[in-house]
């Protein structure tokens, strides 16, 4: 959690106020956006929502990268270089691509001149995807992703990807280099 105040700091230090704060609605990132919220000062409610939520990894679920590699090596190798299929008993790649994206998108669509979401790396790699970005081999830091801005509304909203930041590197150029 101190991940979170520190990243918090450095975004009101760069003078980052959001006028929409959103987070999957699991414990983990709904914590983190409580306490980015905090230091930002943002007093307006948190808006969680599910399809921010990772990917469902059926059977994977719960197993350390040993075990997931020695009982399915080549469906890990795969994931690990950065596609998003399904996994044994898990959420199918594609209907989690749409569900995590569709979920940027309708924030997006909210108007917010500046909005913070708090997610998960499945869901920044899916994004990532969408915009035409490389996510092969990507892996994401806590406290990574993308500052982005949206053009145009409704079916003509277009996401177009500005910096990658990751605030855990903590230097006030991390925030304020967007442009």
């Amino acid at each position: 959690m101190d991940q979170a105040r520190l990243a918090g700091q450095a975004l009101a230090a760069a003078a980052v106020v959001p006028d929409l704060m959103a987070a999957s609605d699991l414990a983990r990132a709904r914590d983190t956006a409580e306490l980015i919220g905090f230091e930002v000062e943002y007093g307006k409610s948190l808006v969680l929502d599910p399809d921010l939520r990772e990917q469902d990894l059926g059977q994977w679920n719960g197993l350390t990268n040993e075990e997931i590699s020695a009982r399915w090596p080549d469906e890990f190798q795969a994931r690990r270089a950065g596609q998003l299929g399904t996994v044994p008993g898990g959420e199918p790649g594609d209907d989690f691509f749409r569900r995590s994206v569709g979920a940027v998108r309708r924030l997006a669509g909210r108007g917010a001149d500046v909005a913070v979401a708090v997610s998960h790396g499945g869901v920044v790699i899916a994004l990532e995807r969408a915009l035409g970005l490389s996510a092969k081999g990507n892996r994401h830091p806590n406290l990574s992703g993308w500052w982005l801005e949206a053009r145009g509304t409704g079916e003509d909203l277009e996401l177009v990807p500005l910096e990658r930041v990751d605030l855990l590197a903590l230097g006030a150029e991390t925030v304020t280099g967007r442009a």
